[in-house]
């Protein structure tokens, strides 16, 4: 036989794991959204200054070394698509559209390679949730 106490216990306990259940929802969401983006060279020059751009916003991801790469995670505010800018072994500010599509509650992994300022390899894995 469940006391008084007991049962108000289970009352009060009930709603507060809800709200916390809630919480780390909502926690786990924000974390998971957004496009992981990876961009590598794979040419024989530095990339240099690249910026990633999406709608309503640009990611600084600074020099990219011949062989290394460089990742970050992107958020548009609506539809968009991603372009990246950069300066080529020349000084030349070069923009390439790398395409795909995606909104602000997208989430996925979007990998471009560039060589001698070129894509070379663009793999993408977008979901909407």
């Amino acid at each position: 036989i469940m006391t008084k106490q007991k049962r108000r216990w289970w009352l009060l306990a009930i709603p507060v794991a809800i709200v916390l259940i809630a919480l780390v929802s909502v926690v786990v969401f924000q974390f998971r959204s957004g496009i992981r983006v990876t961009v590598e060279n794979s040419g024989a020059a530095p990339l240099r200054s690249v910026v990633l751009h999406v709608t309503g916003a640009s990611y600084d991801l600074g020099d990219i070394a011949p062989g290394d790469s460089a990742t970050t995670r992107v958020q548009p505010t609506s539809e968009s698509n991603l372009e990246i800018e950069f300066a080529d072994a020349e000084g030349q500010a070069q923009r390439l559209d790398a395409g795909g599509y995606f909104e602000s509650r997208y989430r996925g992994t979007i990998r471009v390679t560039i060589k001698d300022g070129v894509i070379n390899k663009n793999e993408q894995d977008i979901k909407l949730w």
